[in-house]
């Protein structure tokens, strides 16, 4: 057509190539959107990565520092390792041998001790050999030593002290403490001791010596059940044990050259005696004699005797009847008498208490005094009759009268015994409790914790010096 292009066909090309164009525009924009998509989930996969990245930091940097608090804690516990040992001292006694050599028993059964426990010990764990050995032992002093002493076993008092200290100084961990007086103060230390220490792991095992004692059960009983805790626990039997406690799945031992396998006695043997005194040889036994009277029970509150005789310095009732009478009458009787019994008197916890003597009256008390001051007289002369000291240096002659005798037995019950609540001698003139009802027990007092508010004053059983023994009913 006149050599010129069709008009239409050029707008339809230029509209094909619009749609083109926006086809590919719109290509174009879905593609940067996807593109926008990706690159913001990839920045938030880097962050993400990132994120555990540090904390995997943190993670590994903890572990690392508790890995090596743990190897610290490790090298603590192996380098003091110890093995700590209980004991009940008011129950489980050292051996009568050891306890009587006094300061040398000491050293002694602490040096057994620590080398019987040593031979458990690596007999359980292979590598114990370094392992220190703690003992702890409480008791009660006062009551123990005095026991032990009434007992004949230690000759005074104070050589249960002599015995711990050098039982302490023997080994620098071994401790022989007194805990007073006081039934639960021994008990409440060890058992807050075992609870303690049960679970310190420096603490590779305990030997505990009280099975004697149901109360320390519910202490035990805990662990019973539980292998790793029982198997670190090893009962010690000194006496025999109670059988509630072969129960509880520990292992139990027994040092038998240490501790005695048998309670103390209750009181120190007494030969028997005969009942019946001899007449002087001089004296003739009568063809006939009146029937004798029936035995008569000796009464805690001595009265005087149907027919006086003489007192002597030995019999503490005949100087309460002289306090009473005043005078000594004298009767002639053909009857045969028997000489009343001695005896010494006893609370219901075994503590010994003094049978109440008279006053004197106060010539006496004046001329005793009188006398004094002259020089001081001996004791043991006019109140046991006899004195063993040779260089005594008191006055013996001349002797006493009745009541100035008992002025000063009196003056002698005035002073504590040292054997005190335990004494089972019966010359002893000494006090046993404190007879001032109205002192407070104050320093200036020498019977501690003896009296009336503090103990029981009521007699429950009377000794015999022929070694029996009377349960009493006690007025008041």
């Amino acid at each position: 057509m006149n050599g010129y292009i069709d008009s239409s066909a050029v707008l339809a090309q230029v509209e094909g190539f619009k749609k083109s164009d926006s086809q590919r525009e719109s290509l174009l924009l879905t593609l940067i959107k996807q593109f926008e998509d990706l690159k913001e989930k990839y920045e938030e996969k880097c962050d993400d990565h990132e994120n555990e990245r540090q904390s995997r930091r943190r993670l590994q940097r903890s572990c690392d520092d508790m890995k090596a608090q743990l190897t610290s804690a490790r090298q603590t516990m192996d380098s003091s390792p110890f093995v700590l040992v209980l004991i009940d001292g008011d129950g489980v006694i050292f051996q009568d041998m050891l306890l009587s050599a006094a300061r040398e028993g000491g050293s002694d059964a602490a040096h057994r001790l620590n080398t019987a426990i040593r031979s458990h010990i690596l007999s359980m764990y292979e590598n114990a050999g370094q392992w220190a050995i703690m003992v702890q032992i409480f008791a009660n002093f006062d009551g123990l030593s005095h026991k032990l002493a009434s007992l004949n076993i230690i000759k005074h008092p104070s050589e249960l002290n002599a015995f711990a200290q050098s039982f302490n100084l023997n080994q620098p961990l071994f401790s022989f403490l007194d805990v007073g007086r006081g039934k639960e103060r021994a008990d409440h230390k060890i058992k807050e001791t075992l609870r303690v220490f049960i679970a310190n792991p420096s603490c590779k095992h305990i030997l505990f010596a009280g099975c004697h004692d149901y109360g320390y059960l519910p202490n035990l009983e805990p662990y019973k059940h539980d292998q790793a805790m029982a198997s670190r626990i090893t009962l010690v039997e000194s006496t025999q044990a109670q059988s509630i406690f072969s129960g509880l799945n520990m292992k139990m031992i027994r040092f038998d050259d240490i501790f005695r396998s048998t309670p103390l006695p209750e009181r120190p043997f007494m030969p028997m005696q005969p009942l019946i005194s001899s007449l002087p040889p001089s004296q003739p036994s009568p063809v006939a004699t009146a029937p004798a009277p029936p035995p008569v029970r000796a009464p805690v509150i001595a009265q005087p005797q149907p027919v006086a005789k003489s007192p002597t310095p030995l019999e503490e009732s005949t100087w309460a009847s002289v306090g009473k009478t005043g005078i000594t009458e004298k009767k002639i009787s053909i009857a045969s008498n028997k000489t009343p019994r001695r005896y010494i008197v006893f609370n219901a916890d075994g503590e010994r208490l003094d049978l109440p003597i008279a006053k004197a009256d106060r010539a006496s008390q004046d001329s005793l005094h009188k006398r004094i001051n002259k020089g001081k007289v001996c004791n043991d002369y006019h109140l046991k009759g006899k004195c063993e000291n040779i260089g005594c240096p008191y006055s013996h002659a001349p002797r006493l009268t009745q009541m100035e005798t008992l002025v000063l037995r009196n003056k002698a019950r005035g002073l504590s015994c040292v054997q005190g609540s335990d004494c089972f001698d019966f010359n002893c003139y000494f006090g046993h409790i404190c007879s001032n009802y109205y002192c407070d027990g104050g320093p200036q007092c020498y019977f501690g914790h003896r009296h009336k508010d503090q103990m029981d004053t009521t007699p429950a059983k009377k000794y015999y010096e022929d070694g029996t023994e009377e349960t009493v009913a006690y007025p008041g």
